[in-house]
């Protein structure tokens, strides 16, 4: 009964919703249609770098990726189309006490240019 109203609760909150914006998939992200033009134009633009890739790194992917949401990525991707740039996500490495846990992950968005 106690279980039951949690998660009525939770529902009528709209808990489950707001987590997936979170950590959204990374397929969900590459798929997602306010990114698709943005995608393209990169795409365009930088024709050898493995765009989708990258995105799974932006994305969450089982215990890895960044969970960034839409609009963080378009901001990513909208700096690399206006500063002629590209972008890499490099994986930080663990510092806390003890081993590294199962669900720990995180990256940090470096930006380069082309070289010519």
């Amino acid at each position: 009964m106690i279980l039951e109203n949690v998660f009525e609760c939770l529902f009528e909150h709209n808990f489950f919703e707001s987590l997936k914006f979170i950590k959204m998939h990374s397929q969900e992200l590459i798929e997602h249609p306010e990114l698709q033009t943005l995608m393209k134009e990169f795409k365009k633009k930088f024709p050898k770098i493995p765009l989708e890739a990258y995105m799974m790194d932006l994305g969450w992917s089982g215990y890895t990726g960044m969970g960034l949401r839409v609009d963080q990525v378009k901001v990513i991707l909208e700096k690399c189309i206006r500063e002629n740039k590209y972008f890499k996500v490099w994986d930080m490495k663990w510092k806390g006490p003890g081993s590294i846990p199962r669900d720990w992950y995180e990256g940090k968005v470096a930006y380069y240019r082309i070289k010519k």
